[in-house]
């Protein structure tokens, strides 16, 4: 029996209709509202061999909770919270590295435990 040209795209047919499907789907298609609530990191360094990160989370860039996590050369972190912007008195000066603020999705805000401990979300 001849094969006909149509039955070499089948499977490409068959693949269209799949990708137009997931990407139709509710799902894929809902994308996550930002919030007015973003993050920002700061790195500083600490000797010997280990780091302060700073997490300042901004409502409308305006700075409201702080996460300071300090971690050694063996990866063991100490965590602490503050309301506001805060700077360990260790780590005054210029950052090592800066990251821009985020939007943090709406749905993802209760993760954050800056924000929960301090009722700010």
């Amino acid at each position: 029996m001849p094969r006909h040209s149509f039955m070499n795209t089948s499977p490409l047919l068959a693949a269209l209709a799949f990708g137009l499907l997931v990407l139709s789907s509710p799902v894929v298609a809902a994308q996550a509202a930002p919030s007015d609530i973003s993050v920002r990191t700061e790195d500083y360094p600490r000797p010997p061999y280990s780091g302060a990160t700073y997490y300042i989370y901004e409502k409308n860039g305006a700075p409201i909770c702080t996460k300071l996590s300090v971690c050694n050369k063996y990866g063991d972190c100490q965590v602490s919270y503050r309301t506001g912007v805060y700077k360990d008195p260790l780590d005054l000066g210029a950052p090592h590295r800066q990251n821009a603020a985020v939007p943090i999705p709406g749905e993802k805000l209760k993760r954050h435990v800056c924000l929960t401990k301090f009722k700010l979300q």
